[in-house]
């Protein structure tokens, strides 16, 4: 597999991570709870934030790509995979969440991400990753 496919696959769990923070946003409209504790504004900026860069590293800008992919990992591992697997640990009945689905979407989602931006960042750092 080459680093531009991966790349490619990396832009889906954005769109999935968008699209989980773009429907718990819209339950907040509509008087219902957010789909996981964390703010859906706060979750669809860092998913932004994380889009831009992978976009950047599709059009060519390798080296920022290179670079920032391994700390928006860390972030990512801690924030969307640690820490709503600690809090099924804290509480089984999961209260911050929508559902017991929307607690799983949500490690799902960062779980394949994570897969994605390290695989990423080891063809990246490869002595020739391709295109």
């Amino acid at each position: 597999m080459t680093l531009h496919q991966m790349q490619k696959l990396q832009i889906i769990w954005v769109i999935l991570g968008l699209s989980y923070n773009v429907v718990s946003y819209w339950r907040l409209t509509e008087g219902k709870s957010q789909l996981a504790p964390t703010s859906p504004v706060a979750g669809a900026i860092f998913m932004a934030i994380c889009g831009v860069v992978i976009l950047a590293g599709l059009i060519g800008a390798q080296r920022i790509s290179k670079f920032i992919i391994p700390v928006l990992t860390l972030f990512l591992i801690y924030s969307g995979v640690f820490l709503h697997i600690n809090a099924y640990w804290e509480n089984t009945n999961l209260p911050d969440y929508a559902s017991k689905l929307s607690w799983f979407a949500a490690i799902l989602i960062n779980i394949y991400g994570a897969a994605t931006l390290i695989l990423g960042s080891w063809l990246a750092f490869r002595p020739f990753p391709g295109k």
